[in-house]
């Protein structure tokens, strides 16, 4: 046999004639063609291993495959998100405790408790929106909680004005800690919510569920409180938005941060 002979059967590529005793015996005298055939047979391995190892990743995925749970509708946790603002701030406010809402005019009622409305309303459809990957949006997810926090601000220092008080510290951090005391609980009940979606950014997530948490303290501060001071009221109701916001933020980073660690590791 001839190195064209050889060359021929390898053209033909039937495996059967490159194993038979004269094609053999070729290979052993020719140093050329073992070469050839070696350089050839190299280059094929890859793409048997590649092959190979496709295959043991499509097993391991359907190993691992469980069926999903279909996403509830968005007007379930609206509801959802609706429930349970009403009932903290119902836990919150006592009917003997309403002191900031005898103390509020009927003006400063309508125009607080709406903004406060359309803020949570906001807040919440952004949140839930975030639990399904592809939902559209009327406003871009990133600035709903800054202009959500900026529009509050300006509603509050609009609606009271400056007036003496005494010990604005201590009468400060009193209202603040009652406030964070409801926005904490209100801030693990959305996120047991939230959970039931696909998070895919829980840094941003967290800013809409704290700053939702933190409309609830700010609305049971409202009812509660009488001191109707804008720099006590900036200062002290807002800013437990303002902490509950900036905490779901942190939160969220830092599971962000573990997911990142984790995928990383395996």
């Amino acid at each position: 046999m001839t190195c064209r002979d050889f060359d021929q059967l390898m053209n033909i590529g039937t495996g059967d004639a490159l194993r038979s005793p004269e094609a053999l015996e070729h290979l052993r005298q020719c140093q050329d063609c073992r070469n050839l055939t070696e350089l050839l047979n190299e280059g094929r391995k890859p793409a048997m291993m590649l092959d190979q190892k496709m295959k043991e990743i499509q097993a391991t995925i359907i190993t691992n495959l469980k069926p999903v749970r279909p996403l509830a509708p968005a007007r379930f946790f609206l509801f959802a998100c609706a429930i349970i603002f009403l009932l903290v701030v119902a836990i919150g406010v006592r009917p003997s405790a309403m002191t900031g809402w005898d103390a509020l005019s009927l003006w400063q009622r309508a125009a607080l408790f709406a903004m406060l409305t359309a803020s949570a309303i906001l807040l919440a459809v952004s949140m839930v929106a975030q639990m399904a990957p592809g939902s559209k949006y009327l406003l871009a997810p990133r600035t709903v909680p800054i202009a959500t926090l900026s529009a509050l601000l300006v509603a509050l220092a609009a609606s009271f004005h400056a007036r003496a008080e005494e010990d604005f510290v201590a009468n400060g951090l009193m209202c603040m800690k009652s406030g964070l005391a409801y926005a904490i609980p209100a801030a693990f009940l959305f996120w047991l919510l939230v959970r039931k979606g696909a998070i895919l950014y829980p840094k941003l997530i967290g800013a809409m569920a704290g700053g939702l948490a933190g409309l609830i303290g700010l609305s049971v501060l409202e009812i509660n409180c009488s001191n109707l001071n804008v720099f006590h009221i900036l200062v002290w109701h807002w800013g437990v938005v303002l902490i509950s916001s900036v905490a779901g933020t942190l939160l969220g980073a830092a599971v962000e941060l573990l997911e990142r660690r984790f995928s990383q590791r395996f």
